[in-house]
């Protein structure tokens, strides 16, 4: 008899367990390397310094970088391109749950992104 009520409080915890998993993990669009689950979205934007971009999860604008993030000034990025390339790095951390998605010196220039 203790047997069997320990197999149903284990298989219970299990899917306690599974059941916060699928609500928090993968409801939050979590999804390290999966592009297609992905709740957020990069749109580029036009500034008066140069170009920048937007991050969105749904329609809830959670980012807005009208400047190069991680260097000193107002500059916006030179080109759509270098802003979309940012954008898309940015949303890569949010997937991965790193927040704040901070970018470095380091990999704007392994984006090959002008910045000075």
């Amino acid at each position: 008899m203790i047997r069997k009520n320990s197999r149903i409080l284990i298989i219970g915890i299990l899917a306690f367990a599974a059941a916060i998993y699928f609500l928090f993990f993968k409801g939050q669009g979590g999804n390290p390397g999966g592009e297609g689950l992905s709740r957020f979205k990069v749109e580029t934007i036009r500034g008066e310094h140069g170009w920048g971009y937007n991050i969105r999860q749904d329609t809830t604008l959670v980012i807005e970088q009208k400047v190069i993030p991680g260097v000193p000034g107002i500059n916006g990025f030179a080109t759509e391109g270098e802003a979309a390339k940012t954008g898309a790095l940015v949303k890569q951390k949010l997937d991965k749950g790193i927040f704040p998605p901070t970018i470095s010196v380091h990999e704007l220039d392994s984006l090959g992104i002008k910045y000075q």
